[in-house]
């Protein structure tokens, strides 16, 4: 039991990557068990997303970071790290409303070939 949804969405957390790092070491913590993570629209950028990825993807089966328009290639390589990971639970993974060029999509790729859990990408 425990919370099971956790909604954050448009909190500003462009300037917050210390506090997504103590919410990623909640996350990784033994008495968690949250199912979804909502952090749609909150400014997350690049540094945001390399201090909540490593918890997220290892607790939550939704992972929502739809129009979190600061994260880039760089920020998608630490998500992709955290997905081809085995003890990645996300199950499906909102990455609407961020920019994902040809570079991005490679190294997301370079993620989805190595996951065993995710069953639905929404990417626009």
């Amino acid at each position: 039991p425990g919370l099971q949804i956790l909604s954050l969405s448009y909190n500003n957390f462009s300037s917050a990557t210390a506090g997504l790092g103590s919410l990623n070491d909640w996350l990784q913590s033994d008495e968690v068990n949250l199912n979804e993570l909502d952090v749609q629209y909150c400014g997350i950028n690049d540094g945001g997303l390399h201090a909540l990825e490593g918890g997220a993807a290892i607790q939550c089966r939704d992972l929502d970071l739809e129009g979190n328009e600061s994260i880039t290639t760089l920020g998608l390589s630490y998500l992709s790290n955290s997905i081809r990971s085995n003890s990645c639970r996300v199950e499906f993974l909102v990455l609407k409303g961020i920019p994902i060029g040809d570079d991005a999509m490679e190294v997301l790729a370079q993620g989805l070939v190595g996951n065993q859990s995710l069953t639905r990408l929404y990417l626009v």
